[in-house]
């Protein structure tokens, strides 16, 4: 995980000197992040020009890998892809930009151009530069009155679990200029996030001015404790670590106290005395994808694979039961469900073994499967795609498309699991393998051939 940037003072790219002064200043960006899987809000200190909106439609959002399995979880190795911006739209009095997008796919560092830049730039030929942002934080959802049921009055993103770090870090965005004086009325905040927290045996503190009703930390139930001579409440969870993420939620109670409502998180380690707030980067938001054990299954025996017949393979990879065309294109043919695999000859027989027999320890970012549950009961599962700012497409294993209204997403996860199912290589057999294979690794034919 990286840290999320909230660019309170981020540098533009009109270069080294001050705005030119036949230019008003765009409006400066306070904070970015992503909703939802399908979004993206960026809010600005003051309303911004209707055209921005416009600039960003077509635009693409670059996104940095990062792998938690490094040593530095939050190190960036390199472009791993690009999300699409299908809509765009400014709310809150022209403050608040909001983009529809492709889903999130990774943990990763996304680079969102600048409008305000974009809009010099037209002007000027300044070069456009970008904001980072990425999947940390907490998901905040506020309900009015004694129990959190029903539609929230308010909910939206906390950088931290620090309510003051994020009083601090969301200054200027309008949305929440209007969802933190909320706290200050009686009714129930619900925080939910996962938190990665070092091995070991480690107990995570919540304190608040005001009570707090539960939480839960991976499998661990709070134990409360009542408030101390301060006015302080707390509780306390404490797990076996092993350096994965742990879904934490909590419900406090809100209230005017005659004073700023107060949140905050630490965790300390059995064999320490030390305790530790809980930094940004440790936190990821509900929806983000997180890597299961299907990603680090054990390794694979991989068997000898040379001697396969490649016409056969070409039988196999069009047909019964292995129906590769039907989400593969190989050198031009087949379906666009899964990744194109005419370069796949680069990867290696044994890695295309891999490939066929565990699915789901690889997944290309672009081909993660979600699970799409919809306000009238309706649970899809399979490729997501943008289809323009109203609605999206959920391609499943056997090829079918629906379309989803985005008004309609009650809930959208992603899934460690490839849309490919598993076993394939039991049920082809070794000797089909070895055809597959074959045919997948055997150089294209001339480009005067033609094709049977």
């Amino acid at each position: 995980m990286t840290l999320v940037l909230v660019v309170g003072g981020v540098t533009t790219g009109l270069g080294q000197g001050a705005a030119p002064a036949n230019l008003e200043p765009p409006a400066r960006p306070v904070a970015v992040w992503p909703p939802g899987p399908l979004e993206v809000i960026a809010a600005f200190e003051k309303p911004v020009d209707p055209a921005v909106a416009n600039s960003m439609f077509g635009q693409t959002i670059r996104y940095d890998d990062i792998r938690a399995d490094r040593p530095d979880p939050t190190a960036v190795s390199g472009p791993a892809g690009r999300l699409r911006i299908v809509g765009a739209r400014l709310v809150d009095d022209g403050r608040t930009l909001v983009l529809a997008t492709d889903p999130h796919p990774r943990t990763a560092r996304y680079l969102l151009p600048l409008p305000g830049d974009r809009m010099q730039a037209a002007s000027k030929g300044v070069a456009i530069s970008t904001i980072p942002y990425d999947l940390s934080g907490a998901e905040a959802v506020w309900y009015e009155g004694d129990i959190a049921a029903g539609e929230p009055r308010w909910s939206g993103w906390w950088p931290s679990l620090d309510l003051d770090v994020t009083r601090r870090l969301t200054r200027g965005s309008r949305l929440h200029e209007i969802g933190l004086p909320l706290l200050a009325r009686s009714g129930r905040l619900v925080l939910s996030c996962w938190v990665r927290l070092p091995q070991g045996k480690v107990t995570l503190r919540v304190q608040s001015a005001r009570p707090i009703e539960d939480g839960m930390l991976g499998d661990a139930q709070a134990v409360g404790h009542p408030a101390e001579l301060d006015g302080i409440f707390e509780i306390e969870l404490t797990v076996e670590s092993r350096g994965e993420p742990l879904f934490l939620t909590t419900t406090l109670r809100t209230g005017d106290l005659g004073g700023r409502f107060q949140i905050k998180a630490t965790y300390r380690v059995a064999a320490e005395a030390d305790v530790h707030p809980i930094e940004r980067s440790d936190l990821l938001l509900p929806w983000a994808p997180i890597p299961t054990a299907a990603a680090t299954a054990a390794p694979l025996a991989i068997p000898d694979l040379s001697g396969g017949d490649p016409e056969r393979g070409r039988t196999i990879f069009r047909g019964d039961p292995a129906r590769c065309a039907q989400c593969h294109v190989f050198r031009g043919e087949g379906g666009k469900v899964g990744p194109d695999l005419t370069d796949i000859v680069s990867k290696g027989r044994a890695e295309i073994y891999r490939s066929i027999a565990a699915p789901s320890a690889a997944i290309e970012p672009d081909y993660t499967t979600y699970t799409v549950a919809t306000r009238d009961g309706q649970v899809l599962s399979g490729v997501v795609r943008a289809d323009g700012p109203e609605e999206i497409k959920v391609t499943d294993t056997n090829a079918h498309t629906a379309t989803v209204r985005r008004a309609q997403i009650q809930e959208i996860r992603p899934s460690a699991t490839s849309i490919m199912p598993p076993g394939l290589t039991g049920a082809l057999g070794d000797s089909a393998v070895r055809d597959l294979v074959a045919y997948l690794t055997t150089l294209a034919p001339p480009a005067n051939r033609t094709s049977p």
